[in-house]
């Protein structure tokens, strides 16, 4: 079995796969600060409830991003370590991909967007309809909200993170060319990282642990050290 982390944004998750892809398990919370993401408890309840030997898992697999600047490297470390402790391969995968899987078979483009702040998203176009991994149609751009349709050329069917504050404003804007994924489906799932980790698991297309790094799209933002800017 495979243990998949998604900590790409405000939400979390924390899931168990089967070798067959099967869901044994899967922990979300749906939203909370960035810096409480209570990972190792969410873990050990998972493990409980589900009956999960730790020790069985063959591999992790954890959202690489784009996404939130820490809570990707959290999920990062916390990925990392585990695969130190058990001895088993690490596989990471792209947090916008991921969310395209969420959607399901469509013959429309995906574009899955991830809130950046300074009212920014990550977002992706990607064909989704072959079944396989999906396939980027444009490089992934870090982008105003507003500015997607100069991104988004036709009908397209949109996932994102947040759909209280995305989905209004991607209708608003590109009319009907936005499709919009049901309500439910807008939280980025450790389920669908642990989806498309299983293919490259029986590819054996592994990452190397100790070089795998978060993709960021974009400078972090930089903030002076409140006690250094006023000496």
């Amino acid at each position: 079995m495979i243990l998949a982390v998604n900590t790409s944004s405000a939400q979390f998750s924390v899931a168990i796969l089967r070798n067959s892809g099967a869901l044994t398990g899967e922990y979300s919370i749906s939203s909370g600060p960035a810096g409480s993401r209570p990972l190792f408890p969410a873990l050990h309840d998972l493990l409980a409830r589900t009956k999960a030997d730790l020790r069985k898992v063959t591999a992790v697999a954890v959202a690489t991003g784009p996404g939130s600047f820490t809570g990707l490297r959290v999920g990062l470390a916390m990925a990392k370590g585990l695969c130190q402790a058990l001895d088993i391969p690490l596989i990471g995968v792209p947090s916008l991909r991921a969310m395209a899987v969420q959607v399901g078979w469509t013959a429309y483009p995906v574009c899955p967007v991830i809130g950046a702040r300074k009212g920014e998203v990550f977002a992706a176009l990607l064909d989704v309809g072959g079944g396989g991994e999906p396939v980027g149609i444009k490089e992934d751009i870090c982008l105003k909200l507003t500015d997607l349709s100069r991104f988004v050329e036709k009908r397209t069917v949109f996932v994102g993170d947040d759909f209280e504050s995305q989905a209004g404003t991607i209708s608003q804007v590109l009319g009907d060319r936005a499709l919009l994924a049901p309500a439910f489906s807008w939280n980025p799932k450790a389920s669908a990282v642990g989806a498309l980790a299983l293919r490259r698991l029986h590819e054996g297309r592994l990452d190397d642990v100790g070089s795998l790094v978060p993709t960021y799209l974009r400078p972090p933002d930089i903030r002076p050290d409140p006690f250094y800017a006023s000496s």
